[in-house]
């Protein structure tokens, strides 16, 4: 049957009308393709005669095509067969509600892709997976230019049933290019895996603006060394993790210890302006796999509040594992993250050396320690604001031994040269600073600071010196 193509670029009237009154297109030109559940894959895919499933449209677009996913349910398991050029991308595109079904389907995923490049999936609710190994959306092997931004991904349930992985497990040719972006993926039965993952052989990437939310396991996930992936050299690296959401994210094994968002294995990537809350863990910068060495991870600018067991750690877990080195902690709140009765600490350093902790604002509870560190040579705190409410034998634990306050603190460790201990006298938002907060214009200035912005967007330095914490207070009105 012939195919009618809806060119992308002009052509002189007359010829336009000989052409379509004949149903004939020219080779390589770009075209629009319509999917109806009312639809016939048998139809030509026009906006009146679209085909029927989505599959169709996944196996018949060639480079530059589009294809509009009308509003409706398709009750299918999608196999991505078709693969764009830098220049002309293949577009899947939902219009209005369109939910694509896995229940009563056999396969692992909702939408699977190998080996393809150039390739953007927007606008779909994917839902109803049941599986013991499957995603949402998942990816496997090399590429480049891939774009999954704006589905809604919900109700996977069984086992490591996550909602966007990308596996990169080409040995030699990294996945470049990748953007997960305006995700919301909830209600995952992701343990012990992740909602978001990127593993293995993925360099350059960009997770933004995501919401994960009520899910068993990880929240986000950047991830190295896991056997059968890629080799310990292929990990996930020169990313960005910026402006997600990720709450009541937490694991419902070993006791418990998922992280909002968490770098396992990768390496220089920046976590900045996320929002994280109620999960077992705010942000852990870890490696889990022997012989890993995490390093170049900046995480600046983030809010993490009400997390149950701790807000922030970094380090493997043990020395026969992974170390991590030469990160940066900067600007970010780490409030009240151990209500839980099993809570650990807001700050927890286990194997890692070579960090620098610098402008963190750090408010704990009354019961739980504010620093607990196994092993904290090498690590360097100075101009973070540490407070919590009461007296507490343990509030600073540094190599195993404990210290009862600020002032003991800083005698036994000599960190905190330019640091505070003080009530930063928050908001009721518990976000921004009242206008006599001693955190105002009291951070030390670090390198390319005047070049960020803070959590919500704004300079980063406002006054004479930066704020302490993730957000910036504006300039006093005169």
């Amino acid at each position: 049957m012939t195919i009618h193509r809806l060119f992308t670029f002009r052509f002189p009237c007359a010829l336009t009308v000989v052409l379509l009154a004949f149903g004939t297109a020219l080779p390589g030109l770009a075209a629009t393709y319509y999917v109806s559940p009312t639809g016939d894959d048998d139809a030509p895919g026009t906006q009146t005669l679209p085909w029927r499933s989505i599959q169709k449209a996944a196996e018949s677009l060639v480079p530059g095509d589009t294809a509009i996913v009308l509003s409706g349910t398709y009750r299918e398991q999608v196999f991505v067969e078709c693969s764009g050029t830098r220049e002309n991308p293949i577009t899947l595109q939902a219009k209005g509600k369109v939910v694509v079904s896995a229940k009563g389907q056999k396969s692992n995923n909702v939408f699977y892709i190998e080996n393809k490049s150039h390739l953007r999936i927007i606008g779909f609710e994917i839902c109803d997976l049941q599986t013991k190994d499957g995603s949402g959306i998942r990816y496997e092997g090399t590429g480049s230019g891939l774009e999954f931004r704006d589905n809604h991904i919900h109700d996977m349930h069984g086992k490591n049933a996550t909602g966007i992985v990308v596996y990169g497990t080409d040995q030699k040719v990294p996945v470049t290019g990748l953007v997960i972006s305006g995700n919301r993926i909830q209600d995952c039965d992701a343990a012990p895996s992740e909602a978001i993952a990127v593993n293995g052989n993925v360099e350059g990437f960009l997770i933004e603006n995501n919401h994960v939310h009520d899910v068993d396991g990880i929240g986000i996930d950047m991830i190295g060394g896991e056997d059968g992936i890629a080799s310990k050299d292929k990990v996930a690296r020169n990313g960005i993790c910026r402006g997600n959401r990720v709450e009541r994210a937490r694991s419902s094994y070993e006791g418990g210890y998922g992280a909002g968002i968490y770098v396992d294995g990768g390496r220089d990537i920046v976590i900045e302006r996320n929002f994280i809350t109620a999960c077992d863990l705010g942000i852990e910068i870890g490696a889990e796999n022997k012989g890993l060495l995490v390093s170049g991870v900046i995480v600046r600018n983030n809010i993490v509040l009400d997390n149950d067991k701790a807000g922030f750690a970094i380090g493997g877990y043990d020395k026969k594992v992974g170390r991590v080195e030469g990160c940066r902690i900067e600007h970010n709140h780490f409030l009240t993250n151990t209500h839980h009765a099993k809570a650990e600490t807001e700050i927890w350093v286990q194997v890692a050396s070579g960090n620098e902790f610098r402008n963190n604002l750090i408010v704990g509870t009354a019961s739980r320690p504010l620093l607990y560190a196994d092993n904290g040579a090498g690590n360097h705190f100075d101009g973070n604001l540490w407070y919590a409410p009461g007296e507490f034998p343990e509030r600073f634990v540094w190599k195993g031994k404990a210290s009862p306050d600020w002032k003991s603190f800083r005698l036994a460790t000599d960190l905190e040269p330019s640091g505070q201990w003080a009530d930063p006298l928050l908001m009721e938002d518990g976000q921004h600073l009242k206008a006599d907060s001693p955190a105002r214009d009291a951070g030390l200035d670090l390198p390319g600071g005047s070049s960020e912005v803070d959590f919500f967007g704004n300079a980063r330095r406002i006054g004479p010196t930066p704020d302490i914490g993730a957000v910036e207070l504006p300039a006093a009105t005169p």
